[in-house]
């Protein structure tokens, strides 16, 4: 009897939790559905990025050293395509860039898989990072313009679950396709942009009647982001927690290796667990806080974030190191859905795309400089100093970010 009842009680709540879920995406506009499954289609379809380092190494005989300058030119273009793509779509429209970049990429990449000498892949590679990355920005500000104010950090929890599902697939099919020949991560890489950019020609050829917040006009460049401190110094606070996050593609699977004794295969577990938990979670919690004020939301997740980091010296198993990654990677989900909104209300509608491409620039800022940061504050004093320091910034970076979002709140509504 007592397990009948526990079954019966198990089932109710899974039933009430489906509906939740179900109901988190209920409203969304088409056109974000539609901008979503573009970014799906392209994000499935990371395969180079993930293998280049080997293939340099592997394929092309360099030197670790040697493919270190070519990724960190990739890095580079990234940062500047970032810029360029939210610029470019103030000026001619977020779907032009949209599409533009992705057919770009797409022969970018068909050429990439041709060439073996040290200049021409590190030109090669840093125009490519330029060109795909302008992409980032103008889906951004085409998802913001889409979105009616109340549902608009649900419309980017959805552009987010999206780009994680889609990387979900594309590295695993890019290491199948590698094991048989490199050149087809190059192929595969250069066909789901193009497939990409066919999607999003033909379901935004068509878009019918705006919806609230969304223009089918470009956006009008209004006084330059360069000058607004209060932005700046968001921008600033959001670099400093994402080079805290970016950790995880330097510093913590060696950590995990070496202070947890971890095998490969448990690593790869712990990185799923924090994509599974996005896709189960991130939208039902953001329905729930929707309507709570961003700034506030944003300043937590970004602690919870750097906390989850500054944890992983208090332990050394593979259910601790799980346990970080619940905390985390909830303030990832609190953090990003609502530092989309945040960063588009100070904005306003006249700087959506100039504000895009700096927020997306910052992210590829730190994805270019906490690899290098972290394993050098590893190598050098170790897993202790830079864990705590991680789980220090959270604090300040709290405080700072919910004292600047309710500084600014006046002036963005009236600039609205």
């Amino acid at each position: 009897m007592p397990d009948r009842i526990l079954l019966h009680s198990a089932a109710i709540m899974l039933r009430s939790f489906a509906k939740f879920y179900v109901d988190a995406f209920r409203g969304l506009p088409p056109l974000v559905w539609r901008l979503s499954a573009g970014l799906l289609v392209n994000r499935a379809g990371t395969m180079v990025l993930p293998f280049l380092g080997l293939y340099l190494v592997r394929e092309l005989g360099y030197s670790p050293r040697t493919a270190s300058i070519v990724l960190f030119a990739f890095g580079l273009g990234s940062v500047a395509g970032s810029y360029i793509g939210g610029a470019l779509s103030g000026r001619w429209g977020t779907t032009k860039v949209q599409v533009g970049s992705l057919v770009l990429s797409g022969a970018g990449f068909l050429v990439l898989g041709q060439l073996n000498t040290l200049t021409t892949m590190t030109v090669a590679v840093f125009l490519v990072g330029a060109i795909s990355d302008a992409y980032r920005p103008a889906c951004m500000t085409a998802v913001v313009e889409a979105s009616p104010a109340e549902t608009q950090a649900r419309c980017m929890g959805l552009m987010r679950l999206a780009a994680n599902s889609g990387m979900a697939i594309g590295p695993a099919l890019g290491g199948w396709l590698a094991s048989i020949d490199y050149g087809w991560i190059f192929v595969g890489d250069a066909v789901t942009c193009l497939a990409a950019a066919v999607w999003l020609a033909g379901s935004l050829r068509d878009r019918g009647a705006p919806t609230a917040g969304q223009s089918q006009r470009p956006v009008v460049a209004g006084a330059s982001l360069w000058r607004d401190s209060a932005f700046l110094s968001l921008l600033g606070l959001i670099l400093l927690s994402t080079l805290v996050l970016f950790q995880i593609f330097g510093a913590l699977p060696l950590y995990l290796a070496t202070d947890y004794g971890m095998s490969e295969g448990q690593i790869g577990l712990v990185f799923a667990f924090n994509a599974l938990l996005i896709v189960m979670f991130e939208m039902v919690l953001i329905k729930g806080l929707e309507k709570r004020d961003a700034g506030r939301v944003l300043g937590f997740g970004l602690f919870l974030m750097c906390a989850g980091f500054g944890l992983l010296q208090f332990g050394d198993s593979l259910l601790f190191a799980a346990g970080t990654v619940v905390v985390w990677t909830l303030g990832e989900m609190l953090a990003f859905p609502f530092s989309n909104v945040l960063v588009a209300r100070m904005a306003g509608p006249r700087r959506i795309g100039q504000a895009m491409g700096m927020y997306t620039a910052v992210f590829s800022i730190a994805s270019v400089i906490a690899p290098v940061v972290g394993l050098y504050t590893l190598d050098r004093f170790g897993g202790d100093v830079l864990w705590t320091a991680a789980g220090l910034i959270g604090l300040p970076v709290w405080i700072l970010t919910a004292a600047l979002a309710r500084s600014l709140r006046p002036s963005s509504e009236a600039a609205e």
